[in-house]
Parts: structure tokens; sequence; C-alpha cells
């Protein structure tokens, strides 16, 4: 026992206790189509797992692909572009832990809200409210959103709520997201997220955090702010696997039995958020 105290190894099945961060990425950036290739050429916001865009200006025939990821756009209308609108990008590795995409436009409002929701029970959202929005009109977004279904899910909720959390007004409606939807705001609400020193932009999650902070940004008139958080490695064995680098296969495929039938516990199917 001694000398294995003094020699100690790295188990080979300690992927079976490690634990990834997943990274997500919330930029304001003021219309995709112009800046499409910054995004694309920012190495932080392409190595990010998530990223969530507001006011994004799209239309009906855009695309805005980007490597590796798999995207969704809430239109800002079908063929003029205006002030409005989100997009979700995933990373592709994570598309195995997707359940659905949810989009909830208000064009009368101009409240948009998408979620992304994962088979492990939690939820990321992104929402743009614009300019003089009713707190009520962002409430009962958030109530059709968050709260229509899927009430046990760890969320957060990302956007440009278009409110300075930095004054009186901005600290009641802080109060109300953490006393009515139990959600607390991550970013320091002293830390400017435009450049003309507002703090309008947001991150709100239901659960801790590891790192939330205010990023720099090459364009436009909002910074980005990236949240990290934890997720659990999936433990999986198949007899017919998919492709080689599909992120539930942390083993690898020499460690994989692929012609015994086994039986798991329902709880081993995903990673959870803890």
């Amino acid at each position: 026992m001694k000398r294995l105290k003094e020699n100690s190894i790295i188990p080979k099945y300690a992927f079976l206790h490690q634990h990834v961060i997943i990274q997500i990425m919330y930029h304001n950036v003021k219309s995709l189509n112009a800046h499409y290739e910054d995004i694309a050429a920012d190495p932080c916001t392409m190595n990010s797992d998530i990223l969530l865009f507001a006011e994004t200006w799209t239309i009906v025939k855009d695309d805005f692909p980007l490597s590796n990821f798999n995207h969704y756009h809430l239109i800002s209308h079908h063929s003029r572009r205006k002030p409005s609108g989100v997009s979700v990008y995933v990373k592709k590795k994570l598309m195995p832990l997707v359940e659905d995409v949810e989009k909830f436009p208000n064009y009368d409002t101009g409240v948009h809200v998408m979620d992304l929701n994962f088979k492990t029970k939690i939820r990321v959202a992104v929402l743009y409210a614009k300019p003089e929005t009713s707190d009520d009109d962002i409430y009962d977004a958030i109530d059709e959103s968050l709260d229509s279904k899927n009430r046990d899910y760890k969320t957060i909720l990302a956007g440009d709520f278009n409110i300075n959390i930095n004054t009186e007004y901005g600290n009641e409606f802080c109060e109300i997201m953490d006393n009515i939807y139990y959600m607390k705001l991550r970013n320091n609400p002293s830390a400017s997220t435009t450049i003309h020193r507002t703090r309008i932009d947001c991150i709100f999650s239901t659960h801790g955090v590891l790192v939330c902070g205010v990023y720099e940004s090459s364009f436009g008139t909002h910074l980005p702010l990236y949240v990290q958080v934890p997720w659990e490695k999936m433990k999986v064995r198949t007899s017919c696997p998919p492709e080689d680098d599909d992120p539930r296969l942390e083993c690898g495929p020499d460690l994989l039995d692929r012609t015994a039938d086994i039986d798991w516990a329902e709880e081993d199917n995903f990673p959870t958020w803890y």
C-alpha cells in the first residue's frame, strides 16, 4: 500500500469520473450579415461550445454557417433586415444531446426568445428585447418560453434586455428574476457591456456557474459575455457506435465492447450539470 501511494497512477477508466467544461458565448452582434466574417475570425468565439447572438437582423434567405457548428435563426423579418432576431449555434459534437430548439417570436412587443433544450434537463436560452420594452412584455416572454414546459430544467438565459441593471430600476428587475424565476444575475453588474458604459446585456441562471465575464469585441457597440458551466462526461457502451468523433464515446473505441448486449441504468445515458 505504501508503494502504491508513493507511485500513484491515473486509472485506465479515470474518464468515468472526470468532468468537462462547456463555454457559452453571448453577443449582441447588431447584424450577422454585417459581422459574420468578424465572428468566424475570432478564435475565442469559435472555440466556444454554444454561441448565442441577439439583434441578428436575419431574414428568411440567410444561412451564415460557422465551421463545426449547427445553427438556428429566429428571423427579424421575412425580407427586410430589422434590429431584432436571435440566433443559436451549437457545436456539432453536442448535437446528440440536443432534445429540441424552440422559437418564441413576438413581433408586436419586440421580444424574441429561443430555447436550446438538452436531454440532460439543461436549457440554454437567448433573448432580445427592443429599447423601451415594458417589464411586463419581458416577463410574458419568459413565462411563455421558459415556464410553459420543462419547469425542472436548469436554465441559462442570456440576452439584451435593454434595461440598465446598474440602476435602481435594474436592481428591481434582477430581484424579480431571482424571486419569481429563481434566476440570479451572473455577470458583474459593475462591468459595462457596451462601449457607452451601459449594462444592458445580462446572463441569468438557475444554478451556479464556474465563471462569467465580459469579453472584448472588434466590432459593434456591445461587448460579448461568456459563461462556463461544468458538465459530466457521458458514459456509453454500444454494440453499434456512431461516428468515431461522437462525444458520447469518451472511452474510445478500443475500450468498447461492441458485441455484447449491455443494459445500463437510465441515469447513465446522459451527462449532468451539477
